[in-house]
């Protein structure tokens, strides 16, 4: 998996290799990365271009390598001062504002398992993973720079990281440090990032690069819904099902910074790590300072291979604990039903519907504690509100496990409000800055996690209350971004170190509470999808995707969010109709259809529905049951399609496929339907295809049935052969139907959908 040759290091997965050079200099030079390629080929020297010829002004190393061009040298670590002008990985300060570094090739080991310096982390394995710490040493000072690299074989990721230590003297203060640096020897790639806002969450952006900088990050203390730390470089010819795609991802939850630099040289370096905006670090004597993990994967296939390699691996090493392996409950969030006006008799009568029609989970969400009646009170005082539920958490609790259904509770303990008991006793608690006014996100306040006084007061708190109601699942939300950077905490240096300090007193808490309470389901909220990250999955393997449910908006957040996240860490539910974000009507079958994809559940009033929308949720119920492990755990691939109106998923796990079909708009009389064609599947076998029965009401669709109940039904059916399934595709449309039931078989109105189940034929 990983060996040396020479001067060459290979770090090999199933389908990839990763190569190193140490150059005759000693400066650590990345060869390639790519294909699998074998340690012994013959005339591997030739497939890197070398060192370019010095022209003009620029520098060369020393008069030994005049042409040893550093800024046109391809690195795995760059410093700055030595002729190198791109971004660096490593910035330093020292010896009273020296930043010069020079680290040459060191010392090497090659071992099993990982390195695991850092919290939160990738798991180990010794069996499967093997890794390589490469040390470097600066030329003139006991400055010394650990890579370290680890190969997932099964899962075609190799994961990186840094760690500097300084073993001078006098103390050295680091103001920039990535836990991976790529250089690539050519320039025609594009950069897909994923973007967007509260309520757009992770929308894909593809753009070309051009020479200079482009900067993807977040400088909010969270990961951030404007901009996730998942990138990808893709070819111009790069589809998801074709062409080269390499992917990289950060196991992070605070500031981020993606640095894609295009060289005049037409080459590029790729950059991920905390982000240097207000970073500072200082190292004493014998001090060291170890980055987050990256993972990084590549596709010769396009980019829905690399997505499933990065689902693979986060599946297996990042989520642990109980609910790893297992299916996630399908649930009822009280609070699109409700919001803050609520009586334990409503909880209870919607809970009470909710398990008639097989839902397993109830959450209550914010307005149980304080003096939480509205958004501008209580947060911070973690006691229940006895006006509301008389007999406490406890009493709700035990009605609730009476009733079969799983208790789940929302709580967002990094905040606080001015109106709450703790703000009263502790207001230095609240990030701010001393003589200013704070400015204020959704009437409340960051607590300052970075001080250990007030994580151990959360910690109490929280553990009293998930004990007292047998809590089996709690969403942690977290409602707003930072403002007013200071910190009481001696330990911040010229806050420096704040933002960093407040994810770590953050991973503190959460590790504390996630070993504390083991079988709790533990979902990370932060506005919807505003911490949607690696980091936040080591405690908690769901997430909440976005606050936005509207089914339109949904294909977007969900196809951006799947392009790096597997589809059991996303929550999604259906919600009522009009919208509540965007004040779209969209039919209850098709925001199923579109939901279903991840952890389920509904987020609406089921005491207010008809008895049609019932029998409807119901059916959905059943099918989401009998498929859950499909559509939670199986390969997840975006189908490409030649009409920019339709959306084509599929999931496929074991013999069964399941494949959802989108309109964005009704467009009557186009002659043309797109093709279903799924490459995946096996050529040698036969597949029957049949729909997910699906009720269409007359009042969506105005007079065009004559009486309600028209409907797909999973016995129309046909079989179909896996190479023209392969190969050609197939037409959805009226072979699916009989007895004359035409209309039912495609898509009707503006966002309507179907999805098909694909079973392989023994």
């Amino acid at each position: 998996m990983i060996s040396k040759r020479g001067d060459y290091f290979f770090i090999s997965t199933k389908s990839t290799t990763y190569v190193i050079k140490i150059l005759d200099t000693g400066h650590v030079s990345h060869f390639s990365y790519g294909v699998r390629i074998d340690p012994s080929e013959k005339g591997l020297e030739f497939i890197h271009e070398g060192f370019d010829v010095n022209i003009g002004c620029g520098t060369y190393y020393d008069e030994s390598h005049p042409m040893m061009f550093m800024d046109n040298l391809a690195m795995e670590y760059g410093t700055v001062g030595k002729g190198d002008a791109r971004e660096p990985a490593l910035e330093v300060r020292y010896g009273g504002g020296l930043f010069v570094l020079d680290p040459v090739f060191c010392s090497y080991r090659i071992f099993k398992g990982k390195n695991e310096d850092f919290l939160p982390c990738a798991l180990s394995d010794e069996e499967n993973v093997e890794s390589l710490e490469l040390v470097l040493k600066d030329k003139l000072l006991d400055i010394f720079i650990h890579l370290f690299y680890s190969a997932y074989e099964e899962e075609d990721v190799i994961l990186r990281s840094a760690r500097i230590e300084n073993m001078m003297d006098d103390a050295l203060v680091l103001e920039n440090v990535s836990s991976m640096m790529l250089d690539l020897p050519d320039s025609d790639w594009e950069l897909l990032s994923f973007d967007g806002a509260w309520a757009r969450e992770r929308y894909i952006t593809r753009r070309a690069l051009s020479p200079g900088v482009t900067v993807i990050d977040s400088k909010l203390g969270c990961s951030s819904s404007e901009h996730n730390s998942l990138i990808y470089l893709v070819r111009k010819e790069t589809s998801a099902e074709s062409g080269e795609a390499i992917a990289m991802n950060l196991i992070y939850s605070g500031n981020h910074s993606e640095r894609i630099e295009v060289s005049p040289f037409s080459k590029i370096r790729v950059l991920t790590g905390i982000n240097p905006f207000n970073f500072s670090w200082t190292l004493e004597k014998g001090g060291s300072f170890s980055t987050p993990e990256a993972i990084l994967t590549y596709s010769a296939s396009g980019w829905n291979d690399a997505a499933l390699n990065f689902h693979s691996f986060i599946k297996k090493y990042i989520i642990r604990g109980k609910w790893k392996d297992r299916l996630r409950p399908v649930l009822i969030n009280n609070w699109e039903a409700t919001y803050f006006n609520f009586t334990e008799k409503k909880l209870l009568s919607l809970a009470s519907k909710a398990k008639e029609l097989g839902i397993e989970l109830f959450v209550l969400d914010d307005g149980w504690f304080g003096r939480r009646t509205s958004d501008r009170a209580g947060l911070g005082d973690w006691v229940c509100n006895r006006s509301r539920l008389p007999d406490g958490l406890e009493g709700l609790g035990r009605k609730l496990h009476s009733m079969d259904l799983l208790f789940g509770l929302w709580v967002e303990p990094e905040m606080v409000s001015e109106n709450s008991e703790l703000f009263e006793k502790h207001p230095d608690w609240r990030i701010s800055i001393p003589g200013r006014t704070p400015s204020v996100g959704r009437h409340q306040y960051i607590l300052d996690l970075s001080r250990k006084e007030v994580v151990d007061y959360l910690y109490s708190a929280l553990c009293e209350v998930f004990s007292l109601g047998e809590v089996d699942y709690v969403k942690w939300d977290m409602n707003r971004t930072m403002s007013d950077y200071f910190s009481l905490n001696k330990d911040v240096s010229a806050m420096g170190g704040f933002f960093h300090k407040y994810i770590l007193g953050l991973y503190d808490l959460l590790s504390r509470i996630t070993k504390r309470f083991p079988d709790i389901l533990f979902e990370s909220c932060s506005a919807g999808g505003n911490r949607y990250d690696l980091g936040m999955l080591c405690f908690m393997p769901q997430t909440w995707t976005s606050d936005n449910t509207d089914i339109h908006h949904r294909i977007s957040i969900q196809e951006g969010t799947l392009m790096g996240y597997p589809q059991s860490t996303m929550g999604a539910h259906v919600s009522a109709s009009p919208g509540h974000q965007s004040l779209r009507k969209s039919g209850i079958e098709s925001r199923f259809n579109v939901a279903c994809w991840g952890a389920f559940g509904y987020e609406l009033d089921l005491t207010k529905l008809c008895d049609e929308d019932l029998e409807a949720i119901r059916n959905q119920i059943g099918f989401y049951k009998k498929y859950r492990n499909v559509l939670q755990n199986g390969k997840f691939r975006k189908i490409s399609s030649r009409d920019d109106n339709l959306v084509f998923w599929s999931s496929t796990l074991n013999k069964t496929t399941i494949v959802l079909e989108y309109q964005i708009l009704n467009r009557p009389n186009t002659g043309f339907q797109d093709k279903l064609r799924l490459p995946f599947l096996d050529r040698s076998k036969c597949y029957r295809i049949s729909n997910r029965r699906q009720i269409i009401r007359k009042e969506d669709l105005g007079d065009i049935f004559s009486s309600y109940g028209k409907s797909v039904s999973e016995e129309y059916s046909a079989v179909v052969s896996g190479r023209l399934l392969c190969d050609y595709g197939i037409f959805l449309g009226p072979q699916f139907a009989g007895n004359g039931v035409f209309e039912t078989t495609r898509i009707l109105g503006d966002f309507g959908s179907r999805l098909y189940i694909i079973e392989e034929m023994d």
